[in-house]
């Protein structure tokens, strides 16, 4: 059982769907974070979506984050809050003048006043 920074050291994690060249290429993170992010990754994603339980007390502290209980504060956890901001879907807002439900109930008004 190897640990680092407290939390179990498991295989390296990867997320090719949101970053396809790698942590360490995506210009976000730097290459200590893309290192630290590959080793303890997928443990950190094991805690936070309850697939394994806490082994220590670090990865209590982890948990109490990712609840939002308390702060980050550790070096791991800052970059985890990183990587789930980075990670998170985006609402996408537009501006536009008319919708569509709108010109169609327009048009028919026109239609009827002939």
């Amino acid at each position: 059982m190897e640990l680092l920074h407290g939390f179990l050291k498991s295989s390296n994690f990867y997320d090719d769907i949101n970053f396809p060249n790698g942590f360490n290429r995506s210009g976000h993170f730097t290459i200590q974070e893309s290192e630290l992010l590959t080793q303890v990754g997928r443990r950190l994603f094991a805690l936070e979506q309850r697939l394994q339980a806490p082994a220590n007390q670090v990865e209590e502290q982890f948990l109490k984050t990712v609840d939002g209980v308390k702060e980050s504060d550790t070096r791991v956890e800052l970059l985890w809050q990183k990587y789930k901001k980075l990670t998170q879907k985006r609402s996408i807002h537009t501006l536009s003048a008319t919708s569509k439900s709108n010109n169609q109930d327009s048009y028919n008004e026109i239609e009827e006043s002939y």
